[in-house]
């Protein structure tokens, strides 16, 4: 979802951070193909770039209501011991929302809305996904050694 910059700071490993209009933020690398902001290290730059709109991931992820109650966690899956139940199509029963939770590297995470184009993210141990009931989601192993596990909540 396309959100407006309002401001930029430093993180404390001295990045240059968006602030965006949503409350999120997004830190800001020029590194192409991926990114292209050579202006992020010119203060003019980042001056003319207040207003742009960006992509904030944050915003596209679902949101599990308020209220819910974690009733199982499953099993740490990793890179060796990963179900092909969570490969493609998977999904949650009527009510019961997860949350992926990775403990350790990096998670391909997409979830497959009916009739919309599906909506990748990358999971990490700072960005959990939230699997809506009943939507089919997709989940591989980004690179490298991961872990992670999935919550499950309901009313």
């Amino acid at each position: 979802m396309k959100r407006a910059i309002t401001g930029f700071h430093m993180d404390r490993f001295q990045e240059w951070v968006a602030d965006l209009e949503c409350g999120h933020k997004l830190k800001m690398r020029h590194n192409p193909p991926y990114m292209e902001c050579p202006w992020i290290g010119i203060g003019k730059g980042r001056e003319e770039h207040i207003g742009d709109n960006v992509e904030c991931v944050d915003c596209d992820m679902p949101k599990m209501p308020e209220g819910l109650k974690l009733t199982e966690t499953s099993p740490t899956y990793d890179r060796n011991h990963f179900p092909d139940s969570m490969a493609t199509d998977f999904a949650t029963p009527e009510g019961v929302w997860g949350k992926v939770v990775v403990k350790e590297g990096m998670l391909q995470f997409v979830v497959e809305p009916g009739g919309n184009a599906s909506r990748g993210f990358l999971l990490d141990p700072l960005f959990a996904g939230v699997m809506a009931p009943e939507l089919p989601h997709s989940l591989s192993p980004a690179m490298g050694d991961v872990a992670f596990y999935v919550e499950y909540y309901s009313a």
